[in-house]
């Protein structure tokens, strides 16, 4: 990004950035920095997205141009150039629902343009919509003013050439469902005229949006007597209009997940008579197909999620995903970490209120010791030097990225001293850095904050109840007391564990899994099991697992990877361990877990980690020794995924009270 957008949405106090992936092992070529979210005067609570718009011509980027605000506090549009040259419009429209920040660009014409600067675009913006707008011309069924979204788009250049004769073999791009789902309900309507803008004649009111198939090809046709049109007349009959772009780029975005695309295209002229200017004259026409196609491009947006007003804090409370690209709820402050293909170089981002950091740089040698350390079997006051050798180098180091990171949130902490607040990691490294050991200020994050670990889970629409009821299901050989006192049902063969989780009557608050009683390594993936799990399909459930599963290594997954798996397929939150936990402690956590839980039952399951550890650290501060000390690390090592919000209301055993 260019330096002046990057102070920009510095200025602005921005966060986009929807969560990491589940092997947390992606690089990132060029950090996106996030865009703005928060600017001034914005509303609060209202959530923001990304969209891209490429254009091919002059007046279509005008067009386009005219619906965007600038940035923050700058009094015009922000331009952004791409290190390949292709220069970026920045700008934001408001709509119903939120707000969209927009990068505009127009790209040479022709096909193979649009597919390299589509693909281009995502990888630089990463946006939830991609849009191809602009004019063409019609073939059938249309007049000028007119603007087509198209459902497909036909590359009507691929074909067999025999003699004189093309035989077509058809291959054509689709628009994305919930974009053709949506130009087709706006289709039905007036309300785009709206975003024609004053400068709209009387003439304009009887445009007709049609949402049907496209051709697009390498050739401007000017005749119906030319061989392409009677050629597109016979082999592609439905398609209404004709344009030069609109084919390959949504081939492109057709290989890229997460993006809806679409082409959209308002009718400048018509084949028969493409010349004649004694109407209207060919600038005029132009200018007017781009504003119609401008004005449904930006309907499509507007309403792309419905017309209410969704409040950000119940869609926040709904999924076990964080959108961090919107205004945060009051106390949460979101941080994201991500490498760089640049050895051992990072970008951090963090967003609380409407301050942030941002940076870039190295991590001190001492934090990737610590996570090696971690790995291996070093005794527990042994470890313990090494995390305080860990804070220390960290602290002391003036380019350590995460230093001062950790410096920035001690200040948010100064800031609120009387309310603890939740901190949302999305972290993108070669390795899980344990934030909950590193000291932020005088105490480790893991008792300062309570801390959420996030994963790229897809964000369900409908709004889910914070809180998991029911009983315990619990795979384990050995007694747990505190699961004791709820209904519960235990097993010690890990295959009718999973056979349980497939039962519709099975009701449970939290399913608990003791990953020292698989003693032999798992041989079985459990991850077809979980995917039908009509437990987890209510969204009323969390997942405690402590220690590690001992799995085998040919069935390609990894411990990490188990956790993001029950999170993707209903779980409403993940309590798991990073690496080395001793047994012994292990289940200590677990048995205080249970009664923090039955003493305090209004408290979220982050904030009963936050008072375990909080707990061990200060015993730890009294007195050091070697059960104090793996007390300490198994607590510590115990971390929190998914939904902040969630809390357990699990049903007593008939004996047991939870008063």
């Amino acid at each position: 990004m260019s330096g002046t957008f990057r102070q920009l949405i510095a200025q602005s106090g921005s966060v986009r950035q929807m969560g990491a992936s589940p092997a947390a092992m992606v690089q990132a070529e060029d950090p996106k920095q996030p865009m703005s979210a928060t600017y001034e005067g914005m509303e609060g609570g209202t959530a923001t997205d990304c969209a891209v718009i490429l254009t091919a011509l002059g007046v279509e980027h005008k067009a386009v141009e005219a619906h965007l605000k600038p940035l923050g506090q700058s009094t015009r549009l922000s331009e952004e150039i791409h290190p390949n040259g292709t220069i970026y419009t920045q700008g934001q429209f408001k709509a119903h629902n939120c707000t969209w920040n927009v990068a505009i660009a127009q790209i040479d014409m022709g096909n193979a343009s649009a597919a390299i600067e589509a693909v281009r675009a995502i990888e630089h913006f990463k946006p939830r919509v991609i849009l191809f707008v602009g004019v063409a011309g019609g073939i059938k069924d249309v007049k000028i003013g007119d603007v087509v979204a198209a459902s497909v788009v036909y590359g009507y250049e691929c074909g067999k050439l025999i003699d004189a004769r093309t035989l077509p073999r058809p291959k054509l791009g689709e628009a994305d469902y919930d974009l053709k789902q949506r130009a087709q309900a706006e289709a039905r309507k007036d309300d785009w005229r709206e975003q024609i803008g004053s400068g709209a004649t009387s003439s304009e009111t009887t445009s007709t949006v049609y949402v049907k198939p496209i051709a697009a090809g390498e050739k401007v046709i000017a005749s119906r007597k030319a061989e392409v049109y009677k050629y597109l007349r016979e082999y592609y009959d439905d398609a209404i209009a004709v344009e030069m772009e609109g084919f390959g780029f949504l081939k492109a975005t057709q290989q890229v997940k997460n993006v809806s695309a679409m082409v959209i295209r308002g009718i400048s002229d018509l084949i028969n008579g493409k010349n004649d200017d004694s109407v209207e004259p060919e600038q005029i026409r132009q200018e007017k197909a781009a504003r119609h196609a401008s004005a449904f491009a930006f309907t499509l947006l507007a309403k792309l999620d419905g017309e209410g007003v969704t409040e950000r804090a119940q869609v926040y409370q709904s999924t076990a995903e964080i959108a961090l690209d919107s205004t945060l709820p009051e106390g949460m402050i979101s941080l994201n970490v991500q490498a760089m293909m640049e050895d051992n170089r990072y970008y951090a981002h963090a967003h609380h209120r409407k301050r942030t950091f941002t940076s870039q740089g190295q991590f001190d040698r001492s934090l990737i010791d610590l996570h090696q350390q971690i790995e291996g079997n070093l005794a527990a006051d042994n470890l313990l030097s090494a995390i305080d050798n860990c804070n220390a180098g960290v602290k002391n180091s003036k380019d350590c990225l995460v230093g001062q990171l950790l410096a920035w949130l001690h200040q948010q902490q100064n800031d609120s001293p009387d309310r603890v607040p939740c901190l949302t990691i999305d972290e993108r490294t070669e390795f899980e850095i344990p934030w909950e050991l590193l000291e932020s200020g005088k105490k480790p994050v893991g008792v300062t904050f309570q801390t959420v670990r996030q994963r790229q889970i897809e964000a369900k629409a409908i709004t889910v109840n914070p809180c998991c009821g029911g009983g315990v299901l619990v795979y384990a050989h050995a007694e747990y007391g505190g699961w004791q006192r709820y209904q519960r049902r235990q097993f010690t063969v890990f295959q009718e564990f999973l056979s349980q989780m497939q039962k519709p009557a099975a009701e449970f608050g939290l399913v608990f899994i003791d990953g020292f009683s698989v003693e032999e390594p798992l041989k079985s993936s459990p991850t077809a099991y979980i995917k039908r799990s009509k437990l987890f399909k209510g969204g009323t459930s969390i997942v405690f697992i402590s220690g590690q599963l001992n799995l085998d290594a040919a069935i390609g997954l990894t411990h990490r990877a188990l956790l993001t798996n029950f999170l993707e397929h209903g779980a409403k939150g993940i309590v798991g361990t990073l690496r080395r936990v001793d047994r012994t402690r292990a289940k200590e956590v677990v048995e205080q877990f249970s009664d923090e839980h039955r003493r305090h039952p209004e408290w979220t399951v982050p904030e009963i980690l936050r008072r375990l550890r909080e707990r061990v650290w200060e015993a730890l501060e009294d007195e050091v020794n070697e059960e104090i000390c793996a007390a300490y690390l198994a607590t510590f090592l115990h971390v929190y995924y998914g939904n902040p919000m969630t809390k357990l209301q699990l049903t007593a055993a008939e004996s047991e009270s939870n008063d």
